[in-house]
């Protein structure tokens, strides 16, 4: 289902939801996100973060409010709690479990991916509420594609010895690509994550500068969209 301004879809029990671009970078994008659940889910309230591209898991028990929690993952076990990340290229992860006790939002950025910020998330959720990753449901959004995403030659390198070689792309004339959303499933699938439970939005935000920001294509003009998802009441 899409709006003017958002799309609605569901991550396995849990329902997700992501801003689109508007008329006005500048805007509040969490002030579409409140019209939004107004619409879909009256009384919803919202939890967010302080992102610091890094790997801290912060469990949502009610709304937050300023200043956030410093974190780039954060999870809730309650119904009528929308947990929600801002990303303009970076990959938002949206997770909910098969029996609805639990949902989860990741701000996958690259440095993020490099300390394996997924694998804190899903060990946060086991240890935390004995939910095993093959439990998930997972729905990757709108991110820099490796079609776009050039990096340094010393970055290549440095994701190579980590993670391997299979997600940094050559170019003819010796350019190095990411694939970040590649790297994120593989992540998953390394934590047990099934992958026929895992969505992957083929939406490069560079690419389609008509539907999503992009921090690399448009630098600080660029907006940001709101990714979350939520158990209704």
């Amino acid at each position: 289902m899409n709006g003017s301004g958002w799309e609605i879809f569901r991550v396995g029990p849990a329902l997700g939801f992501i801003t689109r671009r508007t008329g006005n970078a500048s805007s509040d994008p969490i002030a579409t996100v409140r019209k939004l659940l107004e619409k879909i889910a009256p009384g919803t309230e919202i939890a967010r973060v302080h992102q610091v591209h890094g790997r801290e898991v912060h469990h949502a028990e009610g709304p937050t409010s300023f200043p956030y929690p410093r974190a780039d993952a954060l999870v809730a076990d309650r119904s009528g709690l929308a947990v929600t990340v801002l990303t303009a290229d970076c990959v938002p992860v949206l997770l909910a479990d098969d029996g609805s006790r639990l949902v989860g939002a990741v701000h996958a950025g690259r440095r993020g991916v490099m300390d394996d910020v997924i694998g804190a998330a899903l060990g946060f959720v086991e240890r935390r509420f004995g939910i095993p990753p093959a439990d998930l449901h997972v729905h990757l959004g709108p991110a820099i594609g490796p079609c776009c995403y050039e990096v340094s030659a010393g970055l290549a390198e440095d994701f190579t010895r980590r993670w391997g070689g299979n997600f940094v792309i050559m170019g003819e004339e010796g350019q190095s690509r990411l694939d970040l959303p590649g790297l994120v499933i593989e992540q998953l699938k390394r934590r047990g994550v099934l992958r026929e439970r895992i969505i992957l939005r083929n939406d490069c935000t560079s690419c389609n500068l008509d539907r999503y920001y992009s921090y690399r294509a448009e630098g600080d003009a660029a907006g940001r969209h709101v990714s979350g998802v939520l158990l209704k009441p």
